[in-house]
Order: C-alpha cells, then sequence, then structure tokens
C-alpha cells in the first residue's frame, strides 16, 4: 500500500462507491450502478481496502471474491458494535462507534485507516504482485480440507526463469512475474468460481485453490496468456534465434529457451490428502514433471494412492 493514499470500495444494496483518499482523507469519490462500469473503474484503480455495508451476504460475497481474485488488498466488514455475526477468514470487523450509521462519515474513514495499517501489518500481501501469500494459501486449505470440500489445487512456476534473469536483470524479471500475476488471475476470473484463491508463494511461484468445473480449460488459459505476452520480455535477436545464451550453474555456456510455464495440478476429488504439507509435497512432483516437458505444460495427478 503505498504511503500517501489508499483506495476505498464500499458496497451497499444497489452500488458501489469507489473512493481513493490520502492520509488528510481528501480525495474524489466515484458512485457506480453498473457492474461492468465497476470493473473498468477497478483495473486502473485497485483497492487497498474494500467495506461492505447494508445487504451483508451479498456484500460480503462481492467483497471476497475481489480479494481473492487479486483486485482488492483486504476485504473489511463495517457492522454495527452489536451484531456479532462471525467473521470469515481472511475479512476484518470494523465495528461503529454507537449509534454511528453514517458510512461517509469521517470517524469511520479514520476507523478505516486503523485498520488498513494493522491488516498490512499482520497479514502482508505481495508488494509485487498484490497476492496474498503462502499464510492465506495455507489456511485456505487447511480449512477445506478439514470440512471436507474438494477442490483442485494448482501449483506454477516460471521455466528458465533464472537465466533470463542472469540476461536481463531482476527488473526485467519482476516484470514477468508480474505478466504471470495478471494471467493466473484473469483466467481464475473467466473460468473460476467466486470462492477461488489465487496466491503469489514467492519469487515466480504461483497457486490457485480452484472448484471449477473445467479447471483444465482454466490451467491453459494461464498458459496461452503467458505464452503470449512472453516474447515481448526479450530482445528482437533472441526472438528470431528462440533462446538466449547465458553460463549453467557450472559456468559452461548454455542456451536456454524462451520462458514457459508449467502447472501441476491436484485434484482432492480423486486422490485423499490429508494435510497442507502432503498436498504441497504432491503438487511440487507433479510441477517438476511438467517442467521436464518442453514448453509450457499443464500435467494433473493421476495417481490414487
Amino acid at each position: 500500500m503505498a504511503a500517501e493514499s489508499f483506495a476505498v470500495l464500499i458496497v451497499e444494496p444497489g452500488r458501489a462507491k469507489l473512493s481513493r483518499f490520502n492520509v488528510e482523507l481528501q480525495g474524489e469519490t466515484l458512485w457506480v450502478t453498473d457492474v461492468d462500469q465497476l470493473t473498468r473503474r477497478l483495473a486502473h484503480v485497485r483497492p487497498e481496502l474494500v467495506a461492505v455495508a447494508g445487504n451483508q451476504e451479498t456484500a460480503t460475497k462481492l467483497a471476497e471474491q475481489l480479494r481473492r481474485q487479486g483486485l482488492a488488498q483486504s476485504v473489511f466488514l463495517i457492522t454495527p458494535a452489536s451484531d456479532e455475526e462471525s467473521i470469515a477468514p481472511g475479512q476484518v470487523r470494523v465495528v461503529l462507534p454507537e449509534g454511528s450509521t453514517a458510512v461517509e462519515s469521517e470517524g469511520l474513514l479514520h476507523h478505516l485507516v486503523t485498520a488498513i495499517l494493522s491488516v498490512h501489518a499482520r497479514t502482508p500481501v505481495s508488494p509485487l504482485t498484490g497476492l496474498p501469500g503462502s499464510p492465506v494459501l495455507r489456511h485456505d486449505v487447511e480449512r477445506r480440507l478439514t470440512t471436507g470440500q474438494n477442490f483442485i489445487f494448482l501449483y506454477l512456476d516460471i521455466d528458465n526463469f533464472k537465466a533470463f534473469n542472469d540476461v536481463y536483470g531482476f527488473g526485467r524479471g519482476d516484470i514477468a512475474i508480474r505478466l504471470l500475476s495478471r494471467e493466473v488471475m484473469a483466467a481464475t476470473k473467466a473460468y473460476g468460481t467466486p470462492t477461488d484463491l489465487c496466491v503469489h508463494v514467492g519469487g515466480d511461484d504461483f497457486a490457485v485453490v480452484t472448484t471449477a468445473q473445467d479447471h483444465t480449460r482454466l490451467a491453459e488459459a494461464i498458459i496461452k496468456g503467458f505464452d503470449r505476452g512472453v516474447p515481448a520480455l526479450y530482445s528482437e535477436e533472441a526472438r528470431s534465434q528462440g533462446y538466449i545464451e547465458t553460463p549453467s550453474r557450472r559456468g559452461e555456456p548454455t542456451r536456454y529457451p524462451l520462458m514457459t510455464v508449467s502447472v501441476g495440478g491436484v485434484d482432492t476429488a480423486s486422490r485423499t490428502v490429508a494435510s497442507y504439507l502432503e498436498l504441497t509435497g504432491i503438487a511440487a512432483e507433479v510441477k517438476s514433471y511438467a517442467k521436464a516437458l518442453e514448453g509450457s505444460q499443464f500435467v494433473t495427478d493421476r495417481r490414487r494412492a
């Protein structure tokens, strides 16, 4: 979150308000009633906070979807002081002062600022991609396993990323990571479900927890988008050759193909998984198999035991 300003999305029955404030709580506000208009606006101003009020059930679903797809950094529920309704994992309650109902009051905004700073201190997101990290992933997976929910776990990373970094520098490497992040979020939004979770595990590693009926289509959309965007990150010479040359770990001159992405999938409906550690271990094995194949690949674990 930028130190000088923050954005707030407040969802109410029939409308949504997107605002960006500086630390003095001065700024511009846009009310929208059209979902498409809101989506276009969110593409340019990603809120650090989603505050929901009014119809709690509807607003919470929307806010949670925005957070999980990386369109909002944190999710907050604005509730009356007497409201004892439980808060879902990954959400934070901001309790209104007694008798206060004005969502736009200056006092409430000060409460929100305090809550933002508190949440960022406890559960930081990736400053590079804006996606939640591995602690959120572990909590979500363990919750699903404990409640017996079946889901598909996708584990992905970039092939030949180290060689790319060695030749072009980590600044352009960050661009490659952001490219994959955008494709992960776009594919999950297009082919996933509102309860799906996108995570930046670290470095060039990402994960998606999805209940999409056609998770293969989701994974293939990530691959297609990444493969389409990668060539632009290379020099014209590298694009025409189809490779870059840099010393290997042994110091030997080695040719590395253009970056691709490998995706390993585990379906908990097909294989019993007892823990988060077991799941990630299986996914790592499957991803390693995908990386051994040429080009971008999606491989699903088909073992039963």
